[in-house]
């Protein structure tokens, strides 16, 4: 089943009209916001940045001028820790006199070898023994011992002098050590006093800051509570209009397309009883550019006659081999093609 289609226009002017409150309103409105809109331009002629605390000032000079001031300090003692680095010098620390010392120890050791050697001496001759073996031996051990003794001494005394310097030049180093630790520890001590100081300075200068910040904020807001308030006027009087209710009438141009369906089974048919010649001509052997149209108990078709031109428009009907598919009574054959019984199709489908 196919259809046709009828279109109608109707011709409408179209017109909105509003209340003449809403027209009056509207214009009330736009009168406004021409004089908000030639305002001339108004800007905020006050400080708009609290300039930087007095105490702001002084701590950052603190930081900048005592910037380095302990480096001094730090130089002299990391030269007091080179000073102190490498192998222990005890030279400077041992007696001068040592050597004098050591002399006069040998010499009266020497001095009472050989009072021990004349006493020995004497006691030989008066035992008539002088030059005898036992003289030679004593003689022989007491001056071993003495220079056992004298060298002993000397020993010792060396040993004294070593452990003193030793000594001395140990207690050298970790005092000047300490002095070194002890400018590190002044300096820092001073470094960390000034920059407390100047932490102080800058925390209560820039709390002093923001409290300045926050009248001169005041004074910004207040200034754009007056230069925006008409604005903000429009921007209620348009709100309360947009929110209003109110009617309108409203006309226009309304374009109606009508379609009314067409039995293409009934009209084909038709055509066939109109036209006997048709039906004769119906089977699909003697017909070209065939396209169905419609489904249903008897399909219709648009085609040419394979004898027309191109340009002859196409024609509509059903097939011969269709009809006798399904009513075999009502397709007769003519020659060598196939035609239908109008008649009888009609009395079948009746």
């Amino acid at each position: 089943m196919g259809g046709t289609t009828s279109t109608t226009t109707a011709q409408q002017s179209n017109k909105v009209q509003l209340p003449a409150w809403v027209e009056k309103a509207s214009e009330e409105n736009y009168n406004f916001a021409k004089q908000v809109a030639g305002r001339p331009l108004q800007q905020y002629e006050g400080e708009r940045v609290a300039a930087p605390s007095a105490l702001t000032t002084q701590g950052q000079d603190i930081l900048s001028k005592g910037a380095g001031s302990e480096t001094g300090m730090y130089n002299d003692a990391a030269d007091i820790y080179r000073g102190t680095a490498g192998p222990l010098d005890i030279n400077q620390f041992l007696n001068p006199y040592t050597s004098e010392v050591e002399n006069n120890a040998i010499r009266n050791a020497n001095t009472a070898l050989t009072q021990q050697l004349t006493g020995i001496s004497d006691q030989a001759q008066k035992a008539n023994a002088f030059g005898g073996s036992r003289f030679a031996v004593q003689q022989g051990v007491a001056q071993g011992e003495g220079v056992r003794g004298i060298g002993d001494l000397t020993a010792q005394l060396r040993k004294q002098g070593i452990d003193f310097a030793t000594t001395t030049a140990l207690q050298d180093r970790t005092g000047r050590q300490a002095a070194a630790a002890g400018l590190v520890g002044t300096a820092g001590a001073r470094q960390g006093s000034r920059t407390a100081d100047a932490l102080n300075l800058l925390g209560a200068g820039q709390a002093e800051t923001g409290s300045r910040q926050k009248v001169i904020d005041a004074a910004m807001g207040k200034f754009d509570e007056a230069r925006n308030y008409p604005v903000e006027k429009l921007n209620l009087l348009l709100a309360s209009l947009g929110m209003s209710p109110y009617g309108k009438t409203e006309t226009g141009t309304k374009t109606t397309n009508t379609e009314t369906p067409m039995d293409w089974a009934t009209t084909g048919l038709g055509v066939l009883k109109a036209l006997p010649a048709l039906a004769a001509m119906s089977d699909r052997k003697t017909k070209t550019d065939i396209t169905k149209i419609t489904d249903g108990e008897i399909p219709l078709y648009s085609y040419r006659y394979k004898d027309d031109p191109k340009t002859y428009p196409k024609v509509v009907g059903p097939m011969a081999q269709d009809i006798e598919k399904k009513f075999p009574s009502a397709v007769k054959k003519a020659g060598k093609y196939k035609i239908i019984d109008i008649n009888n199709l009609m009395e079948v489908l009746s």
